[in-house]
């Protein structure tokens, strides 16, 4: 029996990630007018960020990584944008930069942050689990998420987010609150058309 149990923890270690991957494989990516999926995750700092404690605040979610270029070209003007909203917006205004570097890669976001002063919440997840929950088809990818939790706007690739038409639907929820998730919809649809 002794020489068995390496076959069992395997064996173990198997089904918790088959039970992992069926937990979290949604068939369809987040998008535009759905809720956004709740999570916990741990920041640099070590506090855990949990999505549905920012209900009622404009949330922007954004996935990056170190190693990745457009993401370390996007990240001063993020900072620039976030300690706007903080002036104008105070609390009703977060972003979560949510960084996807692998367990190995883990180590080089803190050093990262202080280089280019960065001071928004960076929450950690290093075994993709978000990468999983999001669908996300990589970094940078963004999500805007209104005061009620559901995804107002989706942006894949980078942006300038100094540029007020980078904020367009952030400055509508701020001022006027979220809207029907039809409505958000229905917005993608004539920029599409645009």
């Amino acid at each position: 029996m002794k020489e068995k149990w390496p076959y069992f923890v395997a064996v173990g270690l198997v089904l918790l990630a088959i039970g992992y991957v069926v937990k979290t494989a949604n068939v369809t990516p987040v998008s535009v007018g759905m809720k956004a999926p709740d999570f916990d995750l741990k920041t640099v700092d070590g506090k855990t960020v949990h999505l549905a404690d920012y209900r009622g605040r404009v949330v922007m979610l954004n996935f990056w990584a170190t190693w990745c270029k457009p993401c370390r070209q996007e990240m001063p003007s993020m900072e620039e944008m976030s300690k706007g909203f903080r002036t104008v917006a105070g609390d009703r205004f977060i972003l979560l930069a949510v960084n996807e570097n692998n367990v190995f890669y883990q180590g080089k976001v803190k050093p990262f942050l202080e280089k280019f002063g960065i001071d928004f919440t960076v929450p950690l997840d290093p075994l993709g689990k978000l990468d999983h929950l999001y669908k996300i088809t990589g970094v940078p990818e963004t999500f805007v998420i209104d005061q009620k939790g559901i995804v107002a706007e989706h942006v894949i690739g980078p942006r300038d987010w100094r540029m007020k038409d980078s904020l367009v639907v952030v400055h509508d929820l701020l001022d006027h609150g979220p809207k029907p998730p039809a409505a958000y919809l229905a917005a993608r649809k004539d920029d599409a058309e645009e």
